[in-house]
C-alpha cells in the first residue's frame, strides 16, 4: 500500500470519540493511582521529596536520582502544584500516554485514507495493559521517551530526517533504553537515508538539556556520564524479561555477562550487515517492521534487561498490526508476554514459566525476521533512488 498524505480534517463524531475514550482512559488511570510500587518507595518518593524540600527547580543542581536531569525537571515542575508526590509522578506519565497514543494514531493515519483506523489505534494504545500498568500503577516513565521514538519512525516515513533524528535525540536524553532503536538509526545512516551532519542535533540536544542542571550547580562531568554510571548498577543477568538469558541462573558470574554483551553486539552487527547488503526501497511498511524488529531483538539479546523493556516493542507492534492485520499474532504475543513480565514485578504473578516465554519471543522475532525478508524481496530498490 502506498503511503498516504495526512489530512488534518476530522469529523465531529471522530473528535467526540477521541474525547470520550481519552476521558475513560484517564479515569481508569486515576482509579489506579493509589497503588504504591516498590520503585516508588525505593526511588521516586525520595527524589520528589528532595526536590520539594529544596525549592523545586532550585534543587535540580543537586545529585538527585540516577536518571537524566530531563525527568528531574518534570518532577521539579510538579512540586509547585497541589498534588501528592504519588499523584504527581503518575500524572506526568499519564500525560505522556496521551502524547504516545497521538503519535501512534498519526503513524497509522499515514497508511490509511480512512481515519477510523488511526482513531482505533489511539484507543488501543491508551487501553493497552502494559501501558496502563507502566504509568498508572507502576509510575514509571517509559511513556515519556517512547513517544519521541515513535515520532522518530513517523518522521522517517515522511522523509523528514532532521525531525526524526531530533526526536530520537529527545528520547535519548530521557532514558538509555532508547538505544534499542539505535541500530535502526545506524542502518539508515549506512544506507544513506540519514546524512552524517544531521546527527549533530544529537549532542546539541544532550548539551541543551543538561545545561540547566549544570548552571544550578550539578557537576558537568557527572551529567555527561549519567548513563555510564547506570551501566553496572544491576548484576542479575536477567531481570525477568523473557529473553535469551532467562535460561541462565540469577547468580551467573560477571564474565558471562561480559560475554553476553559481546554476543549481543555481534548479533546486532550481523543483522545490520545483512540489511546493509540487501538492496531495497524504504517503504512505510519496511520502516515499521525494522523498527519493531530492533525494539524486540536488542533487549532479547542483551543481558541485565528489566521486565518492562519490551515496552517500545509493545507500542510498535500495535502500529505493525494495523499495517499487517494478518500478522496480528506478533502483536498479541508481544503485548501479552510483556504484560506478564510487568505483572510479575508488580503483583508477583507466577503461573507461566518465563523460560517458556523466552522461547515464544524467539518465535516472534524469527517470524518477524522472515516477514522483513519477504518485504525486502517485494520492494527492490528503484533506479531513481540509486542514482
Amino acid at each position: 500500500m502506498v503511503m498516504r498524505k495526512e489530512t488534518k480534517i476530522m469529523s465531529t463524531e471522530n473528535i467526540l470519540f477521541l474525547a470520550v475514550i481519552t476521558f475513560f482512559a484517564l479515569l481508569l488511570r486515576v482509579l489506579l493511582f493509589p497503588f504504591e510500587s516498590g520503585d516508588y518507595h525505593q526511588f521516586l518518593q525520595g527524589w520528589y521529596a528532595a526536590l520539594k524540600n529544596n525549592g523545586g527547580f532550585a534543587a535540580v543542581g543537586m545529585n538527585i536520582g540516577d536518571y537524566m536531569p530531563t525527568y528531574i525537571y518534570l518532577l521539579a515542575a510538579f512540586t509547585y502544584l497541589p498534588f501528592s508526590d504519588l499523584t504527581a509522578i503518575k500524572i506526568i506519565s499519564c500525560i505522556a500516554d496521551i502524547v504516545l497514543a497521538v503519535f501512534v494514531m498519526k503513524t497509522v493515519n499515514l497508511y490509511y485514507e480512512n481515519k477510523t483506523y488511526g482513531i482505533i489505534s489511539y484507543a488501543v494504545v491508551l487501553l493497552l495493559p502494559s501501558v496502563i500498568l507502566n504509568s498508572a500503577v507502576w509510575g514509571q516513565c517509559d511513556a515519556i521517551f517512547t513517544p519521541a521514538l515513535v515520532a522518530c519512525v513517523y518522521y522517517f516515513i515522511k522523509n523528514e530526517e532532521v525531525k526524526a533524528v531530533t526526536a530520537y535525540s529527545i528520547a535519548f536524553v530521557f532514558k538509555l533504553q532508547s538505544v534499542f532503536l539505535a541500530p535502526f538509526l545506524l542502518l539508515l545512516l549506512i544506507k544513506r537515508r540519514v546524512k552524517l551532519r544531521t546527527l549533530l542535533s544529537f549532542p546539541l540536544v544532550y548539551l541543551v538539556t543538561i545545561l540547566p542542571a549544570a548552571i544550578m550547580g550539578r557537576n558537568f562531568r557527572e551529567l555527561l556520564t549519567v548513563y555510564f554510571s547506570q551501566a553496572g548498577q544491576y548484576k542479575m543477568i536477567s531481570m525477568f524479561l523473557p529473553n535469551l538469558y532467562t535460561w541462565l541462573p540469577e547468580n551467573t558470574p560477571e564474565y558471562i555477562s561480559s560475554a553476553a554483551v559481546v554476543l549481543a553486539g555481534a548479533l546486532v552487527l550481523t543483522a545490520l550487515f545483512y540489511l546493509y547488503k540487501k538492496q531495497f526501497t524504504f517503504t512505510a511498511e519496511i520502516y515499521i517492521s525494522l523498527a519493531l524488529f530492533f525494539a524486540l531483538f536488542v533487549p532479547f539479546v542483551l543481558p541485565h534487561m528489566h521486565e518492562r523493556y519490551y515496552y517500545l516493542a509493545d507500542i510498535l507492534s500495535v502500529i505493525y498490526v494495523f499495517y499487517f492485520p494478518k500478522k496480528f499474532y506478533i502483536s498479541v504475543i508481544t503485548v501479552l508476554s510483556s504484560t506478564y513480565a510487568v505483572c510479575h514485578n508488580l503483583f508477583n504473578t507466577d503461573f507461566i514459566s518465563v523460560q517458556l516465554l523466552g522461547v515464544v519471543m524467539l518465535f516472534v522475532i524469527i517470524s518477524l525476521s522472515y516477514h522483513i525478508k519477504e518485504l525486502i524481496f517485494k520492494n527492490p530498490i528503484m533506479k531513481a533512488e540509486n542514482s
